[in-house]
Parts: C-alpha cells; structure tokens; sequence
C-alpha cells in the first residue's frame, strides 16, 4: 500500500493535533466524530470532515480511533463493521484495558480485519508536537504496514501481540507516578 486512506475517529483533546499531524505530514484523512463540529473543524487543515461513521470509514485502509474509553471503541467500531473495508487495519490508539483491547481484536479477526492497540503517552503537547511514545500491540504485519502512519504522530515501538500496547501503557504510568511521589 503506497499511501493508506486513513480516517480518524474521535477527535477530541487528542484526536484534534493527531489527526492534524497526520494532514501535516501529506496523508489524505478523513474524519469523524461524535460532535459532527469537532471533524468539521479540520476541514481547514485539508480533512474531510463525516458526519456520518459509515460513510467515514467506507473505502479506509486504515482507521484509527482515539476515544474516551473502551465501551466508547467498542460501540464504534459494531457501529462501523458494516462499512469496512475487507483488509481493513484498525488502529485503537485510547487508553483502554488489556482485556478489552484483546476483545476488539478478536472481534475484528473473526471478520477479515486487523488490529492494533496503540495508546500514547505525551499528553496535548506531545501529539501537537509529534513526539507521543506509541506502544503498539498487535502482528508484526500490521505493525509494518502502520509504522509511517504512527511515525508521523510520534515514536511507536511494537511491544508484543494484541493488548500489549494497554499493558505497556499501564507499566508506563506507573512509573512516571511513582515518579512523582518519591520526588
């Protein structure tokens, strides 16, 4: 794949400078969110905003969501399967739990799609500044086949299969809070 169709959904504190850092680096990107306002407000930054989840991910390669919480993914993305598209990788890069990043994976699997779980640690600033570390769950395939896409919002690094990336992401905020109590 040359350049992926990606859209993006969930574009929230975020959502907003992940996805604008994916125009800035040339991708073409559709997006979508909840609040038809928050995608439309990409439009500027060359998005095409959906108000419609269907019709915004109809004809990706890859879909990358980045939500409030796992019952948040998990009702996008039932909402979403009737429009994807066969081969379709979806990358869920929201703070979830193990067991449910395990889940959507399942769930995409048993239908023909991929999946990576891919939270991020950074903050606001690190997604506007495109320096988020991505801790990936998921195939090496798929790992390879989304690398340019995440470099463009950080540093991803693959740390194991599906769930991976939510268990990585805990051991991480562990220690940056332990961090700052002993100091």
């Amino acid at each position: 794949m040359s350049t992926p169709n990606i859209t993006f959904v969930g574009i929230g504190l975020m959502g907003a400078p992940m996805a604008a850092r994916l125009l800035a680096h040339g991708f073409a990107l559709r997006a979508w969110n909840r609040t038809s306002e928050k995608a439309a407000a990409l439009a500027g930054s060359g998005a095409h905003a959906e108000p419609d989840l269907q019709e915004a991910v109809r004809n990706a390669d890859i879909v990358i969501s980045m939500l409030e919480s796992g019952a948040v993914v998990g009702q996008v993305i039932e909402g979403a399967l009737p429009a994807l598209k066969p081969g379709c990788l979806w990358i869920d890069m929201s703070s979830t739990r193990q067991d449910e990043a395990v889940a959507f994976n399942d769930k995409l699997e048993s239908v023909g799609f991929h999946f990576l779980d891919a939270p991020v640690s950074g903050g606001v600033a690190g997604a506007e500044a495109g320096t988020l570390a991505i801790m990936a769950g998921g195939s090496v395939q798929d790992f390879s086949l989304a690398e340019p896409v995440l470099h463009a919002m950080g540093r991803p690094m693959l740390v194991g299969p599906a769930g991976s990336g939510q268990v990585a992401k805990l051991c991480n905020q562990m220690i940056v809070g332990g961090t700052l109590n002993i100091i």
